[in-house]
């Protein structure tokens, strides 16, 4: 795990994912996942503590998190604890927050959007849907050429590959 920081002014902690059938691989190349830091919850996700962040990010209020956030948080821990109906339901309700974000450029909520669909592009792929993961990576690279997207985007490209080189992103011609 590593943390960064983004151009949105929020710092992001990077999770890699590399524990499904579909990706396994060699636990360095993994996908990436986005938290948003100073989140109830976060810390405790960060630490593997899943229900606990999940306990705590549900139960933060307005005052101590944004809804994209806490909703970003959920996406992550529950694709962790493999209970990837809700992974994708936190991934979807952060893509609706960042449209609805209020006092935010459309910059911003570009970049919000991006690791939202980036987020639940890997929690469906780890729910054995490659397919709406890889319009999810390809939605978050259109909305943002961010290292994380793209990763996300080239690394499924090659897991495809490797199972079939006949379906890759440009075959399919995925759009959301």
């Amino acid at each position: 795990m590593k943390a960064t920081s983004l151009s949105f002014g929020k710092k992001v902690a990077v999770m890699l994912l590399a524990s499904s059938s579909f990706v396994a691989s060699a636990a360095t190349s993994g996908f990436k996942m986005v938290l948003i830091e100073d989140t109830p919850g976060v810390s405790k996700i960060k630490a593997g503590l899943y229900q606990d962040g999940v306990a705590e990010a549900t139960a933060a209020t307005d005052k101590h998190a944004d809804a994209f956030s806490k909703h970003m948080s959920l996406c992550v821990a529950y694709t962790h604890m493999a209970q990837f109906k809700q992974a994708e339901q936190a991934c979807s309700s952060a893509i609706y927050a960042a449209r609805r974000a209020e006092g935010s450029d459309t910059s911003y909520k570009r970049e919000m959007r991006s690791f939202a669909h980036t987020n639940r592009g890997v929690a469906r792929l780890m729910g054995q849907d490659p397919v709406a993961a890889l319009a999810d990576f390809q939605q978050a690279t259109t909305l943002e050429q961010s290292e994380i997207n793209q990763h996300n985007l080239a690394l499924l490209n090659e897991k495809m590959k490797a199972v079939s080189p006949v379906y890759t992103a440009s075959t399919l011609n995925v759009a959301d």
